[in-house]
């Protein structure tokens, strides 16, 4: 032990028994439990961030992954004499002092003389209490720090623990904040950057301080070289570096905030909150980032489509009366100045006693105010910024919607509109971009547009977005004018073998609405539950060619409940049809007679099984959809029929570890952590594939499932989706409308990928006349599936052992020639093959007796 040791040590120990038991030092050995807050992050599939959660934004790194000069640069713009000294720094003291006594009479900032064995006493184990006791109390704490770790132990804990400004505490979270890359990747500029940034980060910010930030930096680059840690010639060429820092933003780059809240609110039910928002969990998700911008796309074009036919709602606001106010808003501005009573200069500082300019010295905090010198008030700069602009800052935005900008009509005639946008550019709306944009009046589409100043006029702030650039770009830039849909609805996509949710948008945009209608919102599924009261049939002896009557039936529903007599979409009855024809045209009557013929336990029974309902109540209407459910359950139940009926268990989380790479199991949780997943209870993650879950329970007979994957393609191909045909893809999938078009579905799947798509408001009600799941969600399926299956093998739907195959005419189901136009290839069982027709065919005259209708679920 050095002779200045022990004689510091014996002094600090005076000066703790002076203080008496009033000193309540902290144990500096619970450091070797040191555990800062960390941030949980959430990846994509990819690898990609998702998301960070945290309550200080915190990456530990240990001291050896650091490169040296970085630690350096710390240590010399810090503590120069941080290897050699015990805790405390004498000649640091006192060199404070003498500065101190300068800085006294001239009002300038006073120098701490803390170390950073210092610094870590009073960040790790002191309050922010600011006395002369809590200053002994560091001093002390700082020798038995000393005493009991090591000097890289020191630093470790000092560098993942100081604030570095822009929200990030430690030298990891900052590496990335300022320049997007771990501190292992830093250059010596940008290692001398944020060694410059502990003592004042907000006076150092490199972009809205640029210069203080550059010498700030030189200075740490300069003390460097006067400690030999680099050579002058370095130091210089550091200098010439540009301090380029990225934009202070977050550092996600996958955006998906429907899904990254499901997740969160997941993650939060597992471990808590505590873990959640300090634990540094590092959580790996099923998110496919590709398929996900497919589906915000896909989804918000839908919508906005929608949206249009239904008319132009007029503007956010209009500030009309604001646009001609600059000049005369400066006169009143300058005339106020002229008018306000003289600011009385700042009381002169009172002189230090001996006391406060020694604790001053060792680093106690005096408020900065009570040493500056009298300064006259200036004036604030002049905002010579036009109105509209400063308005477009200052507003309270409705939303922040990606992509779009809020702007303000500076001018509008008979061809464009003239529009001013927040960074104080302009732009143009040209007339033909505002053709759909009909004003409503009282509930009706008003007048065609004539021209942009139907539409928009001077002062109206409105949303718009960059259009497409044209061949020869004028002048200004082309925007289009865009409306926030009133209307909502839900995408949701799952890998049908391992039920990985790959894609989710829960609404048109997070920030207008956190609701997520994938799965929060419980619709009626209307047509679109059909497909499983037919599979209780293929499962209890039916066939795609077995036949039931389309004609009128009125159904006993028991002792005071009444009759219920269903109805087609659209009126009228087609008589004797298949099972497939059922499915295809989405005939109510006819699904609701098969229903009471083959009694409703057995729908009931797949209904649950497949996770559609938890507890469906014994009702006809039930068999047309009538219950309630999620897009996410009604999505999961057609993607168990696209992987052969096994049993599938939704996920949106592949793997879950702790800050030290541990891998940890969510109680409860179905999908790739589950008990019966031996792999997913590996110890530590080394770079091995994810495990992969165990199938699941078979739920319907492999031959049924198969016939109800081909009647869905028939669905695809000539029913009421017909309009996906001519993408050329293997699909298969079902519409669904409710009464009064309140909800609108399609649930589709290939053999790789199953989607399901909603469409409705958020309180029900009509969508309007003609809205079907055919119109509004079979389009926003087809713009998202062929991105999703564009340049890859779409696969094929795989045909279980024992199917029969035979050529049968699909109007009537009896067995037919190859070639005829209503000629398909049907699946059967062996044995149940159809024959020919009969000598006598009266199948024609079955459904004259039908009456019409309308209404019903389609």
């Amino acid at each position: 032990m050095s002779a200045s040791f022990s004689v510091a040590a014996v002094l600090l120990k005076l000066l703790a028994t002076a203080a008496g038991p009033e000193l309540h030092l902290p144990d500096a050995s619970q450091l070797a439990a040191y555990q800062p807050p960390e941030t949980t992050r959430i990846y994509a599939a990819d690898g990609s961030l998702l998301r960070e959660y945290y309550v200080e934004n915190r990456v530990v790194v240990p001291l050896s992954a650091l490169p040296p000069y970085l630690v350096q640069a710390f240590i010399s713009a810090e503590d120069q004499n941080f290897r050699r000294h015990h805790g405390v720094d004498p000649a640091g003291l006192a060199r404070a002092m003498v500065a101190n006594v300068h800085n006294l009479r001239s009002g300038r900032r006073l120098e701490g003389g803390s170390t950073i064995t210092q610094q870590v006493a009073k960040n790790l184990l002191l309050t922010n209490e600011v006395s002369a006791l809590r200053k002994i109390r560091e001093l002390v704490l700082a020798f038995e720090i000393e005493r009991d770790f090591s000097k890289d132990q020191i630093l470790e804990m000092y560098l993942n623990e100081i604030y570095l400004g822009r929200g990030a505490y430690g030298i990891g979270a900052a590496s990335a904040r300022y320049f997007g890359k771990p501190p292992v990747e830093l250059s010596l500029s940008e290692a001398a950057f944020l060694a410059a940034l502990p003592k004042a980060p907000n006076n150092y910010n490199p972009v809205t301080r640029p210069e203080a930030a550059r010498n700030r930096r030189d200075y740490v680059l300069d003390r460097m070289a006067q400690d030999g840690a680099i050579t002058a010639d370095q130091a210089a060429v550091a200098k010439a570096e540009p301090l380029a820092v990225r934009a202070q933003a977050p550092l996600e780059t996958v955006h998906a905030p429907y899904f990254a809240e499901e997740v969160r609110r997941s993650l939060r039910k597992s471990f808590g909150n505590d873990q959640l928002y300090r634990g540094g969990l590092a959580v790996r998700t099923t998110l496919d980032p590709r398929l996900q911008v497919f589906a915000d796309r896909a989804l918000r074009a839908g919508l906005e489509r929608f949206d249009r036919n239904r008319g132009w709602r007029g503007p956010i606001t209009n500030i009309s009366a604001m646009l001609d106010l600059p000049a005369s808003a400066q006169a009143v501005a300058q005339a106020e100045a002229a008018q306000a009573p003289a600011q009385p200069a700042a009381t002169p500082p009172a002189q230090q006693g001996r006391l406060l300019g020694a604790l001053s010295a060792m680093g106690v905090h005096v408020p900065e105010q009570d040493h500056k010198p009298a300064v006259a008030p200036t004036a604030a700069p002049k905002d010579e910024r036009p109105v509209w602009q400063r308005f477009l800052t200052g507003i309270d935005r409705p939303a922040e919607i990606d992509g779009w900008d809020l702007a303000v009509v500076l001018e509008v005639d008979r061809q464009a509109a003239v529009i001013g946008l927040e960074d104080g550019s302009q732009g143009r709306i040209d007339r033909s971009d505002l053709t759909w944009a009909r004003r409503v009046e009282n509930g009706r589409m008003g007048r065609q547009v004539g021209g942009a100043d139907d539409v928009l006029a001077k002062g109206d702030v409105v949303w718009v977005q960059p259009a497409a650039a044209k061949a020869s770009a004028p002048a200004l830039a082309a925007y289009s004018l865009r409306q926030v849909p009133e209307v909502s609805g839900a995408l949701v996509a799952i890998e049908p073998f391992t039920g990985k949710v790959l894609a989710m948008s829960g609404g048109f945009d997070f920030s207008l609405s956190e609701f997520n209608r994938a799965t929060q919102a419980q619709r009626q599924p209307g047509s679109a539950f059909k497909p499983f009261v037919y599979l209780s049939a293929l499962q209890h002896g039916y066939t795609p060619s077995s036949l039931v009557y389309d004609t009128p039936i009125s159904v006993d529903q028991g002792q005071g409940v009444g009759r219920y007599r269903p109805r087609n979409y659209g009126g009228g009855f087609i008589g004797l049809a298949t099972l497939r024809s059922g499915v295809e045209r989405s005939r109510n009557v006819m699904t609701v007679r098969l229903l009471v013929e083959m009694g409703l336990q057995p729908v009931k029974d797949t209904a649950e099984s497949f996770g559609i309902y938890q507890n469906m109540p014994l009702y006809p209407a039930m068999g047309l959809g009538a219950g309630e459910t999620t897009p996410l359950k009604l999505t999961t139940a057609y993607a168990t029929i696209a992987n052969g009926g096994y049993q599938l268990s939704p996920y949106l989380i592949e793997r879950v570890q702790d800050r030290d790479g541990r891998s940890l199991r969510q109680p409860g949780v179905t999908g790739p952590e589950r008990a019966d997943c031996v792999p997913c209870a590996a110890p530590a993650w080394s770079g091995q594939p994810a495990p992969q879950r165990p199938r699941g329970q078979a739920l319907d007979d492999p031959i049924a499932n198969y016939q109800m994957i081909s009647i869905l393609q028939g669905v695809t191909q000539r029913g009421t989706a017909a309009r996906l045909a001519g993408l050329g893809l293997p699909l298969a999938g079902k519409t669904g409308t409710t009464n009064d078009s309140n909800d609108v579905w399609f649930v589709g799947f290939s053999p790789k990928i199953a989607v399901g798509i909603f469409v409705g408001y958020d309180k029900p009600r009509s969508l309007g006349a003609g809205a079907t799941g055919g119109s509004i969600a079979v389009p926003i399926f087809s713009d998202f599936i062929k991105d999703a299956l564009a340049g890859g093998d779409p696969g094929t739907f795989a045909v279980p052992p024992g199917v029969s195959f035979a050529y049968v005419d699909r109007r009537n189901g009896y067995a037919a020639e190859a070639g005829g136009s209503d000629v398909i290839l049907e699946a059967f069982r062996p044995g149940t093959e159809p024959g020919p027709p009969p000598v006598t065919d009266t199948f024609g005259e079955t459904s004259q007796d039908a009456l019409t209708g309308t209404g019903g679920l389609y």
